[in-house]
């Protein structure tokens, strides 16, 4: 219950318009997944990948390999795929790593 009031407090103070999407990207044969909180999409989903991908780099991940969903009209959409993610990495035995989506979807 409270989980869901703070979710619907979360969309209500987000843009009405966005559209919703997450990223996902893993090295290291898949063992190691990293992972964003879902955000919204103001870019394109190929640039956001990119700057994924760099952001990792930039903290000494090699050759990582970065997918961001289309993004989704409707957020709770997104969270409940960005949920299964994890939850298929973390059952599959990955370690999972959270990344803060504004450290690179801001970035110029």
């Amino acid at each position: 219950m409270r989980f869901a009031l703070i979710l619907m407090l979360v969309a209500l103070a987000q843009p009405a318009n966005a559209s919703w999407t997450f990223c996902v990207a893993e090295s290291d044969g898949g063992k190691q997944i990293w992972i964003t909180g879902v955000f919204a999409a103001a870019r394109p989903r190929e640039r956001l990948e990119l700057d994924f991908k760099a952001l990792l780099r930039d903290r000494g991940v090699l050759n990582p390999v970065v997918q961001c969903p289309a993004p989704q009209d409707d957020r709770i959409e997104a969270v409940n795929s960005q949920f299964t993610a994890t939850e298929f990495h973390r059952k599959l035995g990955d370690a999972l790593h959270s990344v803060a989506s504004p450290e690179f979807e801001l970035q110029p």
